[in-house]
């Protein structure tokens, strides 16, 4: 009852939109295309709100109380579409979610929501895939989500997913989950490292196959002082074969290294986020350096296969103009390209920035915007121009304002 009425609770202030803490942003553009000659006004709303609701199930003087906590999310958007006419509408979108029920006290919780997702502590800080997301070989793609339960106690989690259903032979089908993740254990001065494991299994007996069994392990260690700082991570995908991921992450002031690498079997299940295709192995790395008032940054991408390299150098003229250079070489093709960099602070409310791109396939990208975060509290005012290659593409002009709240 305690949980019914709780939820019952957050559906009225979800229906009733009794929220606290309002947050969201409104967006308006007007653009013109210049080479195709269309132009039209594009403008989008989003409004976002959180409320949790507690309420006190137990109370055990001396040892806690025992309560429910519920998290709603309830969303609206409106997206206007840019049109050459009128801006034709979308229909509003409003999505009410639950995103938290757990029954806890001080020092332990049971989520009822759903299983937790498998341990998942290594992805790429310099290679992104195609919807531009970091690179990250997931575990919790490679299991899927489960409905199930989550227990965490003294900084451990455990997740707990079972499925039984029957065909029509009355077969049974069955899929279980199950996933484990430890604190940060503390090894030494400055050093910790923690563990997660997961595994599923799913039998189809009407298929005539033997069950299907798969699992992860994942681990990382940390390291920090007053000189320096490393953390390093690990993610191992079990299957018939395995692939698996590491990520490396050192700051030694003033330089930071990172590195990733993935060793990836072709036709491996969950294989849907890599930048490159379906090459075997991905080797990544990017150094930055500071020598007084310049940022220099060595990036080597995908080094096993294609070798996209690239150099950038930064420097600070002064408070308001920084310039830079940057050029890269793809090994595979022989693809290059040189540029240059500019940002400007006008005044106190308004940057000027512009670059500049020439490739080896002959074009000439650029791009220049004009913008104000300040000039209207809690507002952006920017009016930018782009093009691809401005010595066959006259580009896009677009004015925009975007009002956060």
């Amino acid at each position: 009852m305690k949980k019914i009425s709780a939820v019952l609770l957050v559906m009225v202030l979800v229906g009733s939109v009794v929220f606290a803490g309002f947050t969201g942003n409104i967006e308006t553009s007007f653009g013109a295309d210049l080479e195709a000659g269309t132009w039209g006004f594009a403008s989008a709303t989003e409004i976002t709100s959180e409320v949790t609701v507690f309420e006190t199930l137990v109370d055990n003087a001396g040892e806690g109380d025992i309560w429910a906590e519920i998290s709603a999310e309830l969303t609206f958007v409106f997206d206007y579409a840019e049109s050459a006419t009128n801006g034709d509408a979308t229909a509003p979108v409003a999505n009410a979610e639950i995103t938290a029920a757990k029954i806890a006290s001080d020092d332990w919780y049971v989520s009822i929501l759903g299983a937790g997702d498998a341990p998942n502590f290594a992805s790429s800080a310099i290679d992104e895939n195609a919807a531009e997301e970091a690179l990250d070989m997931s575990p919790v793609d490679y299991f899927g989500p489960g409905v199930g339960v989550e227990v965490g106690y003294a900084g451990y989690v455990l997740s707990f997913a079972a499925d039984r259903t029957f065909n029509a032979l009355d077969a049974s089908n069955y899929e279980i989950f199950g996933a484990v993740t430890t604190p940060d254990f503390a090894l030494g001065d400055g050093l910790t490292a923690a563990l997660g494991v997961a595994g599923m299994v799913e039998d189809i007996p009407a298929a005539a196959v033997p069950a299907d069994k798969k699992g992860s392990v994942s681990a990382k260690v940390s390291y920090a002082d007053d000189m320096m700082s490393a953390d390093v991570a690990a993610d191992v995908l079990l299957d018939a074969t395995s692939e698996f991921e590491v990520s490396a992450a050192v700051a030694v002031d003033p330089v930071t290294v990172d590195v990733y690498y993935a060793s990836v079997d072709d036709g491996f299940e969950g294989d849907t986020d890599y930048a490159y295709g379906s090459q075997d192995d991905i080797l990544s790395a990017k150094v930055v350096g500071t020598v007084d008032a310049a940022t220099i940054t060595f990036t080597g991408k995908d080094l096993l296969n294609s070798t996209d390299l690239s150099a950038e150098v930064s420097y600070a003229v002064s408070d308001e103009l920084t310039v830079g250079v940057n050029g890269g070489f793809v090994v595979d093709t022989e693809a290059w390209s040189v540029g240059a960099s500019a940002a400007y602070a006008l005044s106190a409310d308004w940057a000027l920035a512009a670059d500049a791109t020439y490739a080896s396939a002959e074009t000439l990208e650029v791009n220049v915007s004009l913008e104000s975060t300040t000039l209207v509290d809690g507002a952006t005012i920017a009016i930018s121009y782009e093009s691809a290659d401005v010595l066959t593409d006259n580009g896009k002009l677009l004015v925009a304002a975007t009002l956060e709240f």
